[in-house]
């Protein structure tokens, strides 16, 4: 069997792969909104959130139509991502998106699937039944885009690259990514099923196209409107 030398397999990877910065990053805010990492007692919060016009996350979230179906549930999530932030393997970084005012949680998003040696991530979001149409996910994901990929120095995550995957019919999870100005990387044919075959979009950025101070791209990147 062919196996690659220990040269060349050093060559497919980041000669400085990613690892989570230590402590980990501050809330990222937007105006009014605050994305964070969970903290102890968001747990009846989240379940209120997901629990307020839980139809209107469905079909596209569909662990919302089983879980959780209690607070206890959510109390028991938040707990498990507590303490998976504090691994030094950890590589998925669930988050609450918030009213930066009043602290109520309006949703979830966070740092997923995270591939070290690429500093690559991806991000998936949702926001409360009651809160939908309101802009409040395109402000939040700026965000943590901007907080995803600023470098660690400057007490960001660190990462190079950013992913972001939609259904081709959830054309309110789309809208996020064109009105942020992400690049529409590839569509897979049929690639999920929901009731029948159905496409997905793939949209991505990376850190030197990105506008810090605006959280979008910067103007000309392929994508940017």
């Amino acid at each position: 069997m062919f196996r690659m030398s220990d040269a060349w397999m050093a060559r497919l990877k980041d000669p400085q792969p990613w690892s989570a910065p230590r402590p980990l990053p501050q809330p990222a805010t937007a105006g009014d909104i605050c994305v964070r990492l969970y903290q102890q007692g968001d747990g009846p919060a989240l379940f209120a959130a997901i629990d307020d016009r839980r139809e209107a996350l469905l079909p596209w979230m569909a662990w919302a139509s089983s879980d959780p179906r209690r607070v206890d549930d959510s109390i028991f999530y938040v707990e498990r991502c507590r303490r998976a932030y504090e691994k030094a393997d950890c590589l998925d970084f669930p988050m609450a998106i918030l009213d930066a005012s009043s602290g109520a949680v309006l949703g979830g998003t966070g740092l997923h699937e995270i591939v070290p040696d690429l500093r690559q991530a991806e991000i998936g979001y949702w926001v409360r039944g009651t809160h939908q149409g309101k802009g409040i996910c395109t402000r939040a994901i700026g965000a943590l885009i901007s907080a995803g990929l600023r470098p660690t120095e400057e007490g960001g995550w660190g990462l190079r690259r950013i992913l972001i995957f939609n259904d081709v019919e959830n054309v309110a999870s789309r809208r996020v990514c064109v009105k942020l100005g992400l690049r529409l990387e590839m569509r897979m044919q049929k690639d999920r099923y929901l009731d029948s075959y159905r496409d997905t979009l793939g949209f991505a950025v990376l850190a030197d196209e990105w506008d810090f101070e605006h959280n979008r791209t910067k103007p000309g990147t392929a994508g940017q409107n």
